[in-house]
């Protein structure tokens, strides 16, 4: 039992360090519903696997937690500063639950009692009672078939201004992409002319859709079947989510625009040269406006979002392996190269074909031993250093200060023992920029 124990202690302090990456993504998009059902299963874990285990003053205290995070699925309850603000304290309790089960500090039941009290306060009456589904499932998410590849399209709808004329509605064709995947969707209005010159039956607007999904480029073609001949229709495939598409993952808005055909290729060297924004330099010269800026980053958001849930997901596929094992396993290694250099030596010396052929064949299999050995201690830099979104949330709360804080990079891996040298001093130099690099928002103003 005390090793199913250890092995619940460290699924918690991962689904913790998880909770409170998405608990400060949810602060930025509090209407993001699915940000808010990764808060509700990752709870809904830590409270089953702890009542399972022994760890039943978690599995109490964050059943409450997880009863609001329900109603908020369910839309009966609005997310709030203060709320994300008591479940990121929460965290810190739960952690503190978890040091306490194996004698490394003390919790404090007032402050345990403090923050249920809290969580209470925010459900109805009819919601407080503890039996109330303590062991319901987290309910079945309606996703997508992850046996089908997903693939990224750009869909660009322009209808001619008479589109109206044959009694066309494009709304019913934009709830109908939505339903075939996850999509963003951008109505531009640039051509809208002023009231005075409005012709009531003409269409003046068009939307640019970034869909994501497992259906084949001709279903979505057949959703403009009926209007192909009354507006211009575009269809695109811009990425398929796989690892070896990361170069196409990670475009500029430059580049974003350019493939759009926004903008020539001569501009874009010459907003490059500037210090500016390549959106703002863009903006301000009038080479595009304000929407089509808006649908190159809706398209670059979209792509960001889906490679870290695939990151997600390769994560999860993965096994944990203590650390002594994976060093044992590298020494090992390292004595099996140094006898296969010496069979090698002996071979030569020998000038036996056989043994020669057994050697080298020897040499080959431990060459990648080795490679893929040294490989599995390299980890995402991004996984370590999540907790810096945290940190940079509660200093910035207490200080008054508006920042944002943005990780590049998070897939580049490095071997775990430097990512953990790293980390301090990276806190460190956060703690500083923050403290004393950036101004209170009355002095920049000022």
């Amino acid at each position: 039992m005390d090793k199913q124990k250890d092995l619940y202690r460290e699924e918690a302090y991962e689904l913790l360090t998880n909770l409170e990456d998405s608990l400060i993504e949810l602060e930025q998009h509090p209407e993001d519903l699915d940000i808010v059902g990764k808060v509700f299963r990752a709870m809904h874990t830590i409270k089953g696997s702890g009542a399972m285990f022994g760890f039943d003053d978690i599995a109490s205290f964050t059943h409450t937690i997880e009863t609001v995070y329900d109603l908020i699925r369910d839309s009966k309850l609005k997310v709030t500063q203060d709320l994300i603000s008591l479940t990121l304290g929460s965290c810190d309790q739960i952690r503190a639950m978890l040091g306490a089960s194996q004698g490394l500090n003390t919790v404090s039941d007032a402050k345990t009692s403090e923050l249920t009290l809290s969580f209470k306060a925010y459900l109805p009456p009819e919601e407080e009672s503890p039996e109330k589904a303590i062991d319901a499932p987290a309910r079945q998410e309606n996703h997508e078939n992850v046996s089908a590849p997903l693939a990224t399209y750009r869909i660009r709808f322009r209808p001619h201004k008479d589109l109206f004329a044959n009694g066309t509605n494009p709304v019913p064709l934009l709830n109908e992409l939505a339903g075939l995947g996850e999509s963003a969707v951008i109505c531009h209005m640039d051509d809208l002319p002023d009231l005075q010159d409005m012709d009531p039956e003409a269409c003046y607007t068009s939307w640019d859709i970034i869909l994501t999904t497992t259906r084949d480029i001709n279903i979505i073609k057949d959703v403009f079947i009926f209007v192909e001949d009354s507006s211009d229709v575009s269809v695109e495939s811009i990425n398929l989510l796989t690892p070896e598409n990361d170069d196409a993952q990670n475009k500029k808005i430059g580049e974003i625009l350019l493939e759009r055909g926004a903008i020539m290729k001569e501009d874009l060297d010459k907003a490059l040269k500037s210090q500016k924004r390549i959106g703002e330099v863009l903006l301000d010269t009038g080479m595009v406006n304000k929407s089509e800026i808006r649908s190159a980053l809706s398209e670059q958001e979209q792509i960001r979002t889906l490679k870290k849930k695939r990151a997600m997901a390769e994560e999860t596929s993965s096994i944990r392996v203590p650390a002594p094992r994976l060093d044992a396993l590298v020494n090992l290694v390292g004595e099996l190269v140094t006898v296969q250099a010496r069979l090698t030596q002996f071979s030569a010396k020998k000038s036996d074909p056989d043994l020669i052929g057994i050697a080298e064949e020897v040499e080959r299999l431990s060459s990648e031993l080795r490679d893929i050995s040294m490989g599995i201690r390299m980890l995402p830099i991004g996984t370590t250093f999540a907790k810096f979104k945290r940190l940079v949330r509660d200093l910035s709360t207490e200080l008054g200060k508006d920042i944002g804080f943005i990780m590049e990079g998070e897939e580049t891996e490095l071997d775990k023992t430097v990512i953990d040298k790293l980390s301090d001093p990276l806190i460190h130099l956060i703690r500083n920029s923050i403290d004393h690099g950036i101004e209170p928002p009355q002095t920049r103003t000022a």
